[in-house]
Parts: structure tokens; sequence; C-alpha cells
């Protein structure tokens, strides 16, 4: 062996030394994130899972004072059966449903729309109208509370659907979310298709749209749970005109008062509890991988 090659010997070990402590580094950082995000998770999914359990008691079982149940004890699912047939579920499930799914599909549109329009046209006064949606982002929601139910009233829709519908169908967050997003689309790909002769509906619709869908079904989960969820404007519009048939999931546990009594009210509103959020839970399972998946925007080479 002559000296290059010792030399070359001699820089090649530390080299292979440095590669494996950079390995190590990589796995202890790896196994670090597993267990901090193993704990997150687990606090997170514990109330949950109480709650769980919680619902499958007994009407008759009684727990000992201070204890918490862990594990399933004296279980059983007629709780589930009791909500649904007591509680009037299947009736607020269909409000919630057609409540959910037409506001969230509207303001899907409107909000693709007018994220396009800010992100990809030109037109006088631009400047002034995103200044003026970036400026009611600053005010509370609740603020306008009143103000979207004396409209309302004053549009004859405080006793339908619509009255929860309309108001607020217009999300100035999911508007700049959406217009962010779309302006990494290349202005090569809308001048193409113009060439060719199509409109903007027909832009929005076979080219937006496609390259723009991360984005999109991020906004339609954000939209669908958070009107899903929605207690408050709900329960002041349909409170006060009396219109119970139009009781959303929320509205209709609030309102239901089980009077088997004891503990077994405690039971019977957990399992009611745990009804309403499946459908958010399968809304994940489901539509997940639009979250997770961020890559390149398609058609784009």
């Amino acid at each position: 062996m002559n000296k290059t090659d010792v030399k070359q010997a001699d820089t090649a070990k530390p080299k292979k030394q440095k590669k494996i402590s950079m390995k190590r580094r990589e796995r202890t950082f790896q196994a670090f994130c597993y267990i901090f995000l193993t704990i997150i998770a687990f606090f997170q999914c514990m109330p949950f899972w109480l709650k769980l359990v919680d619902a499958t008691h007994s009407p008759d079982f009684l727990p000992e004072p201070g204890k918490i149940y862990v594990w399933f004890t004296d279980f059983t699912l007629s709780n589930f059966k009791s909500v649904i047939e007591y509680g009037k579920l299947f009736q607020a499930l269909g409000v919630s449903l057609l409540h959910t799914v037409s506001f969230t599909a509207l303001s899907m549109f409107v909000v693709v729309a007018l994220g396009y329009v800010l992100s990809k046209k030109r037109f006088r006064g631009k400047k002034i109208v995103t200044t003026i949606l970036m400026a009611t982002m600053m005010i509370p929601g609740e603020v306008m509370l009143a103000a979207n139910y004396k409209l309302t009233i004053a549009f004859g829709i405080n006793t339908s659907t619509l009255g929860i519908i309309l108001p607020g169908l217009v999300n100035v967050f999911g508007v700049f979310l959406v217009s962010q997003y779309m302006v990494n689309i290349p202005d090569s790909v809308l001048e193409a298709a113009s060439i060719d002769g199509c409109g903007e509906f027909r832009k929005l619709f076979r080219i937006v749209f496609p390259m723009a869908k991360p984005i999109i079904m991020t906004y339609v989960i954000i939209t669908f749970i958070g009107t899903w969820n929605e207690y408050l404007f709900p329960m002041i519009l349909y409170s006060t005109s009396g219109s119970e048939s139009l009781y959303t999931l929320q509205l209709a546990m609030q309102n239901f008062y089980p009077k088997w009594g004891g503990n077994a009210d405690t039971y019977l509103r957990s399992a009611g509890m745990i009804l309403i959020t499946i459908p958010i839970i399968i809304m994940y399972i489901v539509f997940q991988k639009y979250i997770l998946n961020q890559g390149n925007t398609s058609g784009i080479k």
C-alpha cells in the first residue's frame, strides 16, 4: 500500500464516523419526536375515551366516589339506543347534515371564485376591495350575530334552514387562504386555456379546481367541522322563533334533559356526545389524505 492509499483511508474514516454520528442523531431525534407526539396524542384522546367508557355504563351502575373508570365496567349499548329514541337525534341529524353540507358546498364555490378573482385578475379598485375584506377579519363573529339575526328576520328566513346557511356564506379567511394558494398556479396555463377558447367558468372548473384541490379540500374540512359544531347562532335564531323541528344536533343535545335519575342521565348525555362526533371522525378518515398530500400542483411541468 503506497502513501496515497494510506491518506485516502485516513480521510475516509472521519467521513464514515460523521455519517454514523449523523444517523444516530437522526434516530435519536425521531425517537424523541415519536415519544413526544405519543404523549400529546394520549392526553388529547384520553377525555374522549373516558366519555366513551362513561357512555357504555349501565343506567343502574353506581360508580365509586372519586374513582375514574378507564375501562369498560357493566358494559351496555342501550344508552345509545335510548338517546336516539328520546333525544330525537335522527331528525336533528337530518337538519345538521342539510345545514352543514349545503353551507360547506356553497361557501366553497364562493370562496374559490373570489380567491380566483383576487389572485389572477386585475381590475380597478382591487386594493380597496382587498383592504375592506381584510378589515372584516378584525371584527369578531359574535359582534355580527345581532346584524345577521336582523337580516334573517328582514328576509323572512328566520324560521327556515336558509337562516343559518346564508349568513356568513362569504368566509374572508377562506378567500385569502385559497387566493394565496392560487398565486402559485402559473399564468401561462390560464393563458393557454384562453387561447384555446376557454371561458372564465370553464377555466375555473376545469383548471383551477383540479390544480387547487389540496387547499380546497382543506378548506372544506375546516368549514365542515366548524359548521357542524356551530351552536350559538342556530340557538339564537331558532330558540327565539320556537322552531324546534329545525334544531341541529348540538341544539337537540343541549335541550335533551333525560329524566332517568341519578348517574343514568350522565351516561345518556355522554352517549349523545359520542354520537354527534361520529360524522366528524368519518370526515377526517375519508379526507385526511387531502390534508396530508400537499404535493406539487397538478399540471405543472
